[in-house]
């Protein structure tokens, strides 16, 4: 028999998998409270004693997806270095944001929904790239005049390069060449 630690992990769970399924085919505002509820087979008691809201249900979500997305991404990466890690680090998140599912929640609905800042501080991605920049710099490999600008603007390089897949059918070879090209600009003169 199933502790009620469980079934509340359980309930939590098919909220999370019924809403993420129907934000991505319908988005967040296709999408309402009692068909997240009937695809979950939850009551909105139960939904209401994991989230205050469908916008918190959303949040929810959007960390499941980036942190699963971000845990594909780093499967793998080996460098020679960690200029070459943080490359290999980004190109592969860069493609994660591809894939129609996370677009759908990370790139295309999660500003509009939660929010640029909300959607900024949840950005777990950027502990890694500052991390990664970090380690370049003290290999000097690169030279940044702030880790924490620098990732931001790797993240908005890479978040621009995303979108211009996602909606303008953007090449994949020349994104990548692109996105080396400006983290190789950042090379002490």
């Amino acid at each position: 028999m199933a502790t009620q630690a469980e079934r509340r992990a359980a309930t939590r769970a098919r909220l999370l998998d019924a809403a993420e399924a129907l934000f991505v085919d319908r988005g967040y505002e296709g999408t309402s409270t009692e068909q997240i509820l009937a695809a979950a087979g939850v009551s909105r008691g139960g939904l209401y004693h994991h989230f205050a809201n469908k916008r918190e249900l959303f949040e929810a979500v959007f960390r499941r997806v980036s942190d699963a997305a971000l845990a594909r991404a780093a499967r793998g990466v080996d460098a020679s270095s960690p200029l070459e890690g943080l490359i290999a680090a980004c190109l592969a998140w860069l493609r994660e944001a591809r894939r129609p599912e996370v677009a759908a929640i990370l790139i295309d609905q999660g500003p509009a929904v939660l929010g640029w800042k909300r959607v900024r501080d949840l950005e777990a991605h950027l502990g890694l790239m500052t991390r990664g920049l970090a380690r370049a710099v003290a290999a000097g490999e690169l030279s940044v005049p702030s880790l924490p600008l620098a990732a931001r603007l790797l993240n908005a390089v890479l978040a621009e390069a995303a979108l211009s897949a996602l909606h303008e059918g953007a090449d994949t070879t020349e994104t990548e060449a692109s996105i080396r090209q400006w983290i190789g600009g950042l090379a002490p003169r």
